[in-house]
């Protein structure tokens, strides 16, 4: 319910760079010492990424930012070791299809390895058991969805399992973001009224929107009544509207909200 404050820009000069002694060759043929920019984006996306996907399990990684996109894991009955070598070779023919997978045939019971990939936020799980490698199948979970859900596992044919994954990831994908959207609009509140606005700053997790006059001593004094500040601006609706903390004539829109 708070923002995450990124994408702060801050001009380092060339301390940095005549610390680490960063150079290059200007226009002129000169060489001089760089000049550098830090914008707080790397680590606060990652962070964002594990508040805003993350569940009780652990990690759900959206499918376009994950490093491995799906693990399969054998269930090896003894002496039947069929499933780890139709893992093997599935994938190898999903590497070749573009995919980013990984076999995990290390020895250790299927439900921890589920678990511990399931914590681990990669997407989709392909399971490969004895039952499996005698029907050509194999059984695809689901990361974003609950245990229990009715389309959390899914059995498919082998020479399927390529083209239903591609749509699965695409699935994924999608599911997480309309999740991740639906909780943001739910925690956005627009409000014209000003005593509404400072007293939801105070006491609501979320973002408060208002026309804003983007006068920094208006921001300063609702930073002091609440501590929120402005997050991000967007575009005014109204060119008539005034400033819901102050009443002077707004130029924008702006989210307010507590942040991290």
């Amino acid at each position: 319910g708070k923002a995450l404050q990124s994408g702060t820009s801050h001009d380092l000069g060339q301390n940095f760079a005549k610390a680490y002694d960063i150079k290059f060759v200007d226009a002129d043929r000169a060489i001089k010492h760089a000049y550098t920019t830090s914008w707080g984006v790397s680590w606060r996306m990652l962070g964002g990424l594990i508040m805003t996907h993350g569940d009780d399990r652990g990690l759900r990684i959206p499918p376009k930012m994950a490093p491995i996109e799906a693990v399969l894991i054998p269930i090896v009955r003894s002496n039947d070791d069929r499933a780890t070598e139709a893992c093997r070779q599935l994938a190898e023919r999903l590497t070749d299809a573009g995919f980013r997978v990984r076999a995990d045939l290390r020895d250790a019971q299927p439900g921890w390895k589920y678990s511990e990939w399931d914590i681990r936020g990669v997407p989709v799980r392909i399971e490969i058991g004895p039952r499996d490698v005698d029907a050509g199948t194999a059984v695809l979970a689901r990361r974003d969805r609950s245990k229990g859900d009715a389309d959390q596992r899914r059995s498919v044919a082998l020479a399927e399992i390529p083209v239903v994954l591609r749509d699965l990831l695409e699935d994924i994908q999608g599911s997480l973001y309309r999740e991740a959207k639906a909780f943001l609009d739910k925690q956005t509140i627009a409000t014209t009224n000003r005593d509404e606005f400072l007293e939801l700053c105070r006491t609501r997790a979320g973002m408060i929107d208002i026309a804003w006059c983007e006068r920094p001593e208006c921001e300063a004094a609702v930073k002091t009544a609440t501590t929120a500040t402005t997050r991000v601006l967007h575009e005014l609706d109204d060119p008539k509207a005034t400033c819901t903390a102050c009443g002077e004539p707004a130029k924008a829109r702006a989210y307010f909200a507590q942040s991290y």
